[in-house]
């Protein structure tokens, strides 16, 4: 009965495990963006509530006679965990759903080193293979959707998989395919007795049963992981996007060089031939050089408007060394791209490349500053860390998938999207795994947490307790959510602005709805309230609208001092658009000063847009209007 019941427990757990990485798989019951993207948050959370209860159990059954071995990168992922939440709440006072992530994101990544540390390793086993096969089932779903047998999550995209943009569909692709590669290429053992093996499994011994089955089943991740390189193969090229490409040749670079490196036989023949291995590096890096400039060529504005981006965050770290809260990057980013403008550094280039980002494009970037300089440190700390461990303790593929995912997001923006966050953590853990081994020939500064067995079970029934009441925030998140997306069009602005007071509480980290919310105010002439929500949404957000919307607001209310302010940050903010001009002109017209409003005119007739629309030719025709009734 005892048995039953462990097994019972075991294969719950792991169902668990697997229903939280199923996460990436899981797409709303419409094309709504933000629907897709909310029904991962809260199918994460959810599975997260689950796993809380299931885990004490576990540990009680399964893990009672192990120890769990706390080291230095979990200390490291806790402070950086601890810092963070710190200092968004020094500057927000209260938990934002951002920190709420976080911390089951850390808890999480604790709960998966526990239970990663079986020695049977079946776990392990499971969460690699399936990583494998969500990359499998991407790369399909993409190629349906590239010859048009399956609807694209967005309509200006062709091929995003579950995703909501071709960018992180090719990331996940991209830090899937080392894993699989290295299963693929370099489990050759299989295939010198795998025939034989599968023509004699029903006539051997029983004792002979658990090796052949294990051949087996190495066989056929064999076979699964060829298909789901062959399928990436196909698809990458499609989705264009470059930072995958680098990242797909640097993290399979890295299971070759280390896994050449940890093989005897390769390691000696390096050694005799290094004439050669010197010349075929020189070789590579000139080819890899001249692959660079050629990616670059192949979406100029694309690039040139991403090291812009990553100019100015460099400034925005140098005036925010101690950090801005996470979920502030926009407020505090749009500040200093604002002043870059305002004092006429910036190039007719940079002027033309420029946009108001909502990420970095470059993650150590935007960690550095939302969380400040030394907890970035941690945090690189960790990351190169594990690393470390993953090669020790020989979980190399697990370690490819990670460098690779650490080389999209130099270049993009995967830990802003859940299912990396979360793939981020497993591959992690994936790496520690049993580097018990590595401890037992050296000293571990930590050893004093290992003298119990009830170190991981009291960890368990601590993080229990957290996220019991996380959900009572999570619940009423969710009730908010459904309630704003299913807001009646038909409703009048009084009632949409009383709906809108209620979920604002809980949903005040969203932009879209402080948007909706800032505009129903505005068009109700509640000025000050719309201004309120607008001084809040530019806090974590650097879009031009917010500031337009804020100067006509100040506009009718006759403070024109404070609209031209706006719609001049606005202007500055992104100079290629056209509507902040288009708005100053009609506010230096009502002000009656004519020679500022000719200036403004002449900016939104000459200058190019970056997109021709009818909005641009309807903008001008009224502004023309507007000179020619001004002349007489």
């Amino acid at each position: 009965m005892i048995r039953i019941y462990t097994i019972t427990i075991r294969i719950l757990l792991n169902l668990l495990i697997l229903t939280i990485l199923s996460t990436v798989l899981l797409i709303g019951k419409d094309s709504d963006i933000d629907d897709n993207i909310y029904g991962k948050y809260f199918w994460f959370y959810a599975s997260m509530v689950l796993f809380a209860v299931i885990a004490i159990p576990s540990a009680i059954i399964i893990k009672r006679r192990e120890k769990w071995s706390f080291n230095l990168p979990d200390l490291l992922i806790f402070l950086f965990s601890c810092a963070t939440v710190g200092i968004t709440l020094s500057y927000t006072d209260r938990l934002t759903n951002k920190c709420m992530l976080l911390l089951f994101l850390m808890l999480l990544y604790f709960y998966l080193r526990i239970f990663l540390s079986e020695k049977d390793k079946l776990t392990y086993r499971l969460c690699c293979v399936f990583l494998v096969v969500t990359g499998l089932v991407e790369a399909i779903w993409g190629l349906r959707q590239l010859y048009g047998f399956a609807d694209s999550q967005h309509g200006l995209f062709k091929i995003t998989g579950s995703f909501f943009n071709p960018g992180p569909y090719s990331g996940w692709l991209a830090m899937v395919f080392p894993m699989a590669l290295g299963y693929a290429i370099f489990n050759r053992k299989v295939h010198e007795d795998s025939h034989a093996c599968i023509l004699q499994f029903l006539t051997v011994k029983s004792a002979e049963i658990s090796s052949k089955l294990h051949k087996i089943c190495r066989l056929l991740m064999t076979v699964l992981c060829c298909l789901t390189v062959s399928c990436m193969i196909l698809v990458l090229p499609a989705a264009m996007s470059r930072a995958s490409w680098l990242a797909v040749l640097g993290g399979s670079a890295f299971i070759g060089i280390i896994h050449g490196l940890q093989n005897k036989k390769k390691s000696d023949y390096f050694k005799k031939h290094r004439k050669k291995i010197v010349i075929l590096s020189f070789a590579a890096v000139i080819l890899f050089a001249v692959s660079m400039v050629g990616l670059f060529l192949l979406k100029k504005d694309s690039a040139s408007g991403r090291a812009f981006t990553w100019k100015i965050a460099v400034q925005t770290i140098i005036k925010h060394p101690f950090g801005v809260g996470l979920g502030n990057f926009g407020g505090s980013y749009g500040e200093m791209q604002a002043a870059y403008f305002a004092s006429d550094a910036g190039t007719e280039r940079e002027e033309y490349v420029a946009t108001g980002v909502e990420y970095a494009f470059n993650e150590y970037l935007q960690i550095c500053i939302e969380t400040g300089i030394v907890p970035f440190l941690v945090f690189l700390a960790f990351v190169f860390y594990v690393l470390y461990l993953g090669i020790k303790n020989r979980n190399l593929f697990s370690s490819g998938s990670l460098v690779s995912l650490m080389i999209f997001a130099s270049m993009s923006y995967p830990f802003n999207i859940l299912p990396f966050a979360i793939a981020f953590v497993f591959l992690s853990a994936l790496c520690m795994a049993d580097n018990g081994k590595i401890y037992e020939t050296r000293k571990n500064p930590f050893n004093w947490l290992r003298r119990t067995s009830f170190c991981g079970l009291f960890f368990l029934v601590a993080a229990s307790v957290i996220i019991t009441l996380c959900a009572y925030k999570i619940c009423p998140l969710h009730y908010a959510y459904k309630q704003w997306k299913q807001m009646s069009y038909g409703m009048n602005n009084s009632e949409a602005i009383e709906e809108y007071a209620k979920q604002y509480p809980y949903l005040q980290d969203e932009i879209s709805f402080l948007f909706k919310y800032a505009n129903i105010l505005s068009q109700s002439e509640q000025y000050e309230q719309s201004n309120e929500i607008l001084q809040h949404a530019m806090r974590i957000s650097c879009d031009p609208r917010l500031y337009n919307i804020m100067g006509k607001n100040y506009q009718v209310q006759k403070r024109y001092e404070l609209a031209e302010q706006n719609f001049r940050k606005a202007a500055n903010l992104v100079p290629n658009l056209l509507y902040p001009h288009y708005f100053l002109a009609k506010l230096y017209h009502e002000m009656g000063l004519k020679e500022k409003m000719e200036a403004e005119i002449n900016i939104v007739l000459t200058k190019p847009p970056k997109v021709e629309s009818m909005a641009v030719k309807k903008m001008r025709e009224e502004l023309i209007q507007l000179t020619m009734n001004n002349e007489q």
